[in-house]
């Protein structure tokens, strides 16, 4: 009997997959931002809109939001709210509020480029209300204190690639749901280094049913990742892979 086949791609950070049945890829391509001016604009504007509104920072400095945009081909931001990420919200309110307000007046937004075509893409930050107000410091980014979540060997891409399509495609029945093209799996890496699938993209029949069947792939993956730190203390990281679903041999 012929098998699906299935081939991932990791998408983190620099890695994208071009999806052939929707305008939309993984991850931003290398080299393109998000928003004009990069990480470092972006985040000096948000600390603008904290100073201007007069607002104020939260009170329990360990709040923090990872923040998920999909930003379509025409510069308009959606934040990315997945039943964890509503969870997660309520733990972090004071985080989420603020940046939820501060993202509400940025206009600065750009679509990722595949071949000159503007094309809908993702992209996240961890959001830190304790790095603001006061505590601002200029050339702000991230990227410079976070270390990423890898998966050994390798820092996570091949390995973690490997493990999960010889899961998937030793547990999902994809006659079943009868689908073809590329899905995205959203999930979260745990500070324990285990990981969570939080939803799959575009939906399809029975798709609650074939998310079960993939976080049970996920589970299979025996080794964890290394969490992604800040100042050498673990936070949760969002990522996603994109599953492509095509024809058999």
């Amino acid at each position: 009997m012929n098998k699906k086949l299935l081939t991932i791609v990791l998408s983190i950070f620099s890695l994208f997959v071009i999806s052939a049945q929707r305008k939309e890829i993984g991850d931003y391509p290398p080299g393109q931002n998000a928003y004009k001016g990069g990480n470092v604009q972006m985040f000096k504007d948000i600390q603008d809109v904290f100073v201007k509104n007069n607002m104020s920072g939260c009170e329990n400095k360990k709040e923090m939001y990872w923040v998920t945009l999909r930003i379509d081909e025409n510069s308009k931001p959606a934040l990315v709210r997945k039943k964890t990420d509503i969870e997660k919200a309520e733990k972090n309110k004071c985080a989420y509020n603020l940046i939820v307000k501060a993202l509400g007046q940025l206009r600065n937004w750009q679509p990722a480029e595949i071949n000159e075509k503007k094309v809908t893409a993702y992209f996240d930050f961890p959001f830190f209300p304790s790095d603001f107000f006061e505590n601002f410091k200029e050339n702000y980014d991230t990227g410079n204190f976070i270390s990423r979540a890898s998966f050994p060997p390798n820092n996570g891409v091949l390995s973690f690639s490997d493990e999960v399509r010889k899961n998937v495609e030793g547990y999902v029945d994809f006659d079943a749901y009868k689908i073809n093209g590329k899905f995205t799996v959203f999930f979260t890496v745990e500070t324990d280094g285990s990981t969570k699938v939080r939803d799959i993209e575009p939906k399809v029949a029975n798709s609650e049913q074939l998310m079960e069947e993939i976080r049970f792939a996920f589970k299979k993956v025996k080794q964890k990742w290394i969490p992604a730190t800040k100042n050498g203390i673990p936070v949760q990281t969002n990522l996603r892979i994109v599953l492509n679903f095509g024809n058999g041999y």
